[in-house]
């Protein structure tokens, strides 16, 4: 799977998708403090899963039609590693039947899937 990861995912977590087979492109590693909506175009042009912990990301995919391929949004209270890996291993299959064209959150007790429109 074709993946962005925003720069607050962490390294250790870029790292662990990487080593399960995935094409990831890390924010922190491209461009440095681009803005969210540069990342929601790259993303859609890409057909990359955008996954991030900013909440930011729910008004630019339903207020601004932007990352339309798809987010997965970890709204967890830690969001390094070891908490962040355990809940991708936890939903991982979840996600997969879900992209594209998803927004996926992904919360400590549930995961809640939306289908973006079509337009």
């Amino acid at each position: 799977m074709k993946i962005l990861a925003d720069e607050n995912v962490a390294k250790g977590v870029v790292r662990w998708l990487r080593d399960q087979g995935h094409d990831v492109l890390h924010a922190v590693e491209v461009q440095r403090g681009a803005d969210d909506e540069s990342w929601a175009h790259r993303a859609d042009l890409e057909d990359r899963l955008l996954i991030t912990c900013d909440k930011d990301f729910g008004e630019l995919v339903f207020r601004h039609d932007l990352a339309k391929y798809g987010v997965l949004l970890l709204r967890l209270p830690d969001c390094r590693t070891p908490p962040v890996r355990a809940k991708l291993e936890e939903i991982w299959s979840i996600v997969e039947a879900n992209i594209p064209g998803h927004f996926i959150v992904a919360t400590v007790s549930k995961v809640r899937v939306r289908k973006l429109s079509d337009n």
